[in-house]
C-alpha cells in the first residue's frame, strides 16, 4: 500500500508538467523553421516565406477538393463527439492517444499563429479554408481531450485556469471556423468563370516550344554571387510559337520578361510566357542573380526615394542582364541564329523593332534596365509596350537611365499592382508612372487590382498574382486578359493589321472594357480595376508617397 501511495504522489507533479510540455513541443514543431531562418539572419517576412508558400499550395489544393475537405471536417467532429460520449460514460482515454492529441493541439495552435503572420506579411484575406480547417482540428482535439466546455471550476487555481483555457479555446476555434462554413457547404457565391474565348482565355492560337540557352556571366558579377544561387546556371529561356510554313508571315515581335527578386524560376512564369508566345511573339525569359554581395563604396549612403535607389547591386545585375541580352541577340536575332529557332519559325525572323518589355517585382523595376539596353541597341523603335507588375525599386544611377527620346511614338505602359500587395509599397509603382510623364496620359496607366472577399474562393490582389502559383480568377481577368491584349497590340502592329491593333488598343486604355472584372455567380459585380493616369498628383491616397522612403 505504501508503494502505491508513493507512486501516486510522485506522479502528480510529473503529470502536472508533462501535458503542457507536450503542447509546447507541438507548438515549437510548427514554428521551428521560421525561428531557425529568423535566427540565421533572415527578416521576419523572409523567415515566414517557406511556410507561406506551403500554406498557399495547401489552400489551392483544398479549393479544388472542397467536398473532401468538408467530409474530413465532419469526420473529425464526429470522432470527437464519440470521444465526448465515452467520457460521459466514465471511460478514460488511453494515455498515449491523449498525449498525441495534445501534441497536435500545440502543433495546430502554432500553425494558427503562423496563419495570422501570413495574413499580415503576405496574403491579407487570401486564406479562408486554412483557418477553418485549423479551427475544426482545434475544436475536435479540445473536445476529445477535455470534453464539452463548462464554466471554469473555482475549487482550485489549476482547475480554474485549465477550464478557462478550454472554454476560450473552443470559442476561439469556433471563431476561426465560422467564416468558412458558407464556402464548405457550397452556398457562397463563386467567382466568374474564366473567359472561354478572347483575352484571358486559354493561350492561343499557336502552340509553343521552349529552349534554354546559358549565358556567360561577367567575371566581376560571378564573384559576388552568394551561395544561395551559386548552383544556378543563369540562362535565357527562349519560348517561340510553332508557326506553319503556310502562314504569310515575314517576322514576329520580341518580348523580354524578368522575374522577381530571388525567384529565377521559369516554371513560375509559364502562364505569363504562354499568353505572350501563343499570340505570336518570341519571348526571352531572362534570369539574373538576386543574391549578390557587391563591394559598397566607402561613404555610400543608401537612398531609395521616388521609386529609385542607388544600391550598387543594380549595376552588377545590369551587367548580367546585358550579357543575357547578348545571348538573345546571338540565339534569336542574328543571321546565324540557333537551330531551334529555325525549327520553330522556319524562314520567319524575330523583329525586335516591335518590342514588349515586362517583369514582376524587382524584375518589373528591371524593365527599365531592359529598356536601357533596348534603346542602346536600337530595338523597340517601331512599337514598344512596357508592362510592370508589382514593380520594386529601379536603378537611379545615371549610367543606367534609358534614352527616353528614343522611345517610339507608339509606346504604351501598364504599371499594375494588387491593392493587398504586402511585399512592395504602392509608391514604387506610382513613381514609375511619373517616369513616363512625357508620353500621353492615356498611354501610361497605373492599374490597381482590388481584392474582393464577397464569395469563395476569395479574390485577393496579392504581390504574387502574375506567378503560376497564384493563378486564379482575379489573375485571369486582371492580369492575363491585359497580357493577351498587350501581345495582340504589338503583334498586330508588326503585321500592319490595323483592325486587330484597334481592337487590342481599346482593351488597353482606360475604359469600362478594361476595368470590368465580371460578376459573381449571384450577379454581383466583381470589384473593378482602379485605373489612374496620374496617380501621384490626382489621388489623395498616394499623397504619402511624396515623403516615402524605401529600404533594402
Amino acid at each position: 500500500m505504501e508503494g502505491a501511495i508513493l507512486d501516486v504522489t510522485t506522479s502528480q507533479p510529473a503529470r502536472k508538467w508533462i501535458e503542457p510540455l507536450i503542447i509546447a513541443s507541438g507548438f515549437c514543431a510548427s514554428v521551428v523553421q521560421p525561428i531557425v531562418l529568423f535566427s540565421s539572419g533572415s527578416n521576419l517576412s523572409d523567415a515566414v516565406w517557406p511556410h507561406a508558400y506551403r500554406a498557399l499550395q495547401a489552400t489551392l489544393l483544398m479549393r479544388e477538393n472542397i467536398g473532401v475537405v468538408f467530409f474530413c471536417t465532419l469526420l473529425m467532429l464526429f470522432a470527437s463527439l464519440v470521444t465526448v460520449q465515452s467520457r460521459l460514460k466514465g471511460e478514460v482515454m488511453n494515455k498515449v492517444v491523449r498525449r498525441i492529441l495534445l501534441f497536435f493541439l500545440g502543433l495546430f495552435t502554432g500553425f494558427t499563429v503562423l496563419y495570422f503572420m501570413l495574413d499580415v506579411f503576405y496574403l491579407r484575406g487570401a486564406f479562408l479554408l486554412l483557418p477553418t480547417v485549423y479551427g475544426v482540428i482545434i475544436i475536435s482535439t479540445l473536445l476529445a481531450i477535455n470534453g464539452l466546455p463548462t464554466l471554469p471550476n473555482r475549487e482550485s487555481r489549476t482547475s480554474f485556469v485549465a477550464g478557462t483555457l478550454h472554454l476560450f479555446g473552443i470559442f476561439f476555434a469556433a471563431w476561426l471556423v465560422m467564416p468558412g462554413i458558407p464556402a464548405m457547404i457550397g452556398i457562397a457565391p463563386s467567382p466568374p468563370d474564366a473567359p472561354v474565348i478572347g483575352y484571358g482565355a486559354e493561350p492561343g492560337p499557336f502552340d509553343t516550344t521552349m529552349t534554354v540557352h546559358p549565358y556567360s556571366m561577367p567575371d566581376d558579377v560571378a564573384k559576388v554571387i552568394l551561395a544561395e544561387e551559386s548552383d544556378i546556371e543563369f540562362s535565357v529561356y527562349l519560348t517561340l510559337p510553332e508557326l506553319s510554313s503556310e502562314l504569310p508571315l515575314n517576322s514576329i515581335p520580341l518580348a523580354l520578361l524578368s522575374h522577381g527578386w530571388g525567384y529565377p524560376v521559369y516554371e513560375e512564369y509559364t502562364d505569363w510566357i504562354a499568353h505572350l508566345t501563343a499570340r505570336g511573339m518570341a519571348v526571352a525569359f531572362v534570369q539574373y542573380p538576386s543574391h549578390i554581395d557587391p563591394p559598397i563604396p566607402e561613404g555610400l549612403k543608401g537612398i531609395d526615394v521616388e521609386g529609385a535607389s542607388n544600391y550598387p547591386h543594380h549595376e552588377y545585375r545590369a551587367k548580367a542582364i546585358a550579357a543575357a541580352l547578348d545571348t538573345v541577340e546571338t540565339v534569336a536575332l542574328g543571321e546565324l541564329r540557333h537551330s531551334s529557332v529555325d525549327q520553330a519559325l522556319g524562314n520567319v525572323t524575330v523583329d525586335a523593332s516591335h518590342l514588349w518589355i515586362g517583369g514582376h517585382s524587382l524584375g518589373g523595376a528591371y524593365a527599365f534596365t531592359q529598356l536601357y539596353e533596348a534603346m542602346e541597341r536600337g530595338r523597340g523603335n517601331e512599337t514598344l509596350f512596357i508592362d510592370i507588375e508589382s514593380g520594386w525599386t529601379r536603378p537611379n544611377q545615371v549610367s543606367l537611365q534609358p534614352n527616353w527620346s528614343k522611345m517610339p511614338e507608339h509606346t504604351m505602359v501598364h504599371i499594375a499592382r494588387g491593392v493587398d500587395d504586402m511585399t512592395v509599397d504602392a509608391c514604387y509603382s506610382v513613381y514609375h508612372q511619373q517616369v513616363f510623364s512625357d508620353l500621353p496620359n492615356e498611354h501610361v496607366l497605373y492599374i490597381e487590382l482590388q481584392s474582393d472577399l464577397y464569395g469563395f474562393p476569395r479574390l485577393v490582389g496579392t504581390h504574387y498574382l502574375p506567378t503560376d502559383s497564384v493563378h486564379d480568377r482575379l489573375a485571369d481577368f486582371g492580369v492575363y486578359r491585359r497580357i493577351d491584349a498587350q501581345a495582340d497590340w504589338v503583334v498586330a502592329r508588326s503585321r500592319g493589321d490595323t483592325i486587330t491593333e484597334d481592337w487590342a488598343y481599346n482593351h488597353l486604355i482606360d475604359s469600362e472594357t478594361l476595368r470590368n472584372m465580371g460578376k459573381w455567380s449571384d450577379g454581383t459585380d466583381v470589384l473593378p480595376l482602379l485605373v489612374y493616369q496620374d496617380a501621384l498628383y490626382t489621388e489623395e491616397k498616394f499623397a504619402y508617397c511624396e515623403t516615402f522612403q524605401g529600404y533594402l
